[in-house]
């Protein structure tokens, strides 16, 4: 029976968090690959009132399939679950990318690829986001100060604007003497 080929995931940290770049291909004269979950995860909270630890953000997949999001089996196990039309091997290699505010691990959560119309998965070990881990304390996606506007937050624009008109009016005498 064919095989899946190249699902291997790179991970590097970005701005907003850890991005998870998933490579995946059909081999040849496969039955197509249909669905991608990545888990399980064991959250609190009985279906349908499972509290997920973030939303994470679909960053990139193929066009015909449905961006990632938070899938809860009825044995109570959360998946981050990508699902679509059928990659071929003629598509050649794929790639789907999230970004989690969650750092990765090597253990624990997997890949299961599931293919054609088949009731069964195959599954691969990968590294993907850590949800055993506590939240982060800062999470730099909803962060609405930013860094950059630490100077002028506690007094709103008017010393930011006072040292403006002061640089003005130096340049300005400088002219005039």
């Amino acid at each position: 029976m064919p095989t899946v080929t190249a699902p291997y995931v790179e991970t590097q940290q970005v701005v907003t968090g850890f991005m998870y770049q998933l490579h995946i291909a059909e081999d040849e004269n496969g039955p197509g690959i249909t669905r991608l979950d990545i888990g399980p995860y064991y959250f609190p909270g009985a279906p349908p009132q499972i509290k997920y630890p973030e939303a994470v953000t679909n960053e990139m997949c193929p066009p015909s399939w449905q961006a990632v999001r938070w899938f809860t089996d009825e044995a109570g196990a959360s998946w981050l679950r990508w699902q679509g039309g059928r990659l071929l091997s003629e598509d050649g290699e794929q790639i789907f990318q999230l970004t989690s505010n969650y750092p990765s691990s090597s253990s624990g959560a997997s890949l299961q690829v599931w293919r054609g119309n088949s009731k069964s998965s195959e599954r691969y070990s990968i590294t993907a986001p850590d949800y055993s881990q506590t939240p982060p304390q800062i999470n730099p996606r909803h962060d609405v100060i930013g860094k950059g506007t630490t100077f002028v937050k506690g007094n709103g624009c008017a010393p930011a604007i006072a040292l403006g008109l002061i640089t003005i009016a130096a340049i300005a005498m400088r002219h005039f003497v």
